[in-house]
């Protein structure tokens, strides 16, 4: 398998290495091939106890909660007369 790893060389001549992705896992050493062997025991011991699983997650609801009811109306037998309704209480209410 491979895997990327970040190597850095430090101050005071130390090299420290990183898989990308697995924070948790750095090895520091005095030379950068010395490094990227430790980090490499490091994974390997890592990936060895772990295991790749898939999970579903559900989608999160919608940002705006009034379009997740959009369109529900449109099939609605009762619609037109709802919308007759709203006009009449507008036309009632702006001769007042």
């Amino acid at each position: 398998m491979h895997y990327p790893v970040i190597v850095r060389a430090e101050a005071g001549n130390r090299y420290v290495a990183r898989p990308v992705g697995l924070p948790e896992i750095e090895a520091e050493a005095a030379t950068e091939q010395e490094a990227i062997d430790a980090v490499r025991h490091k994974l390997r011991t890592w990936l060895g106890t772990a295991k790749l699983v898939q999970v579903d997650v559900p989608e999160a609801a919608s940002a705006n909660p009034w379009l997740d009811f959009f369109g529900s109306s449109a099939d609605d037998p009762d619609w037109e007369e709802y919308q007759a309704e709203l006009k009449r209480i507008r036309e009632q209410a702006n001769a007042e």
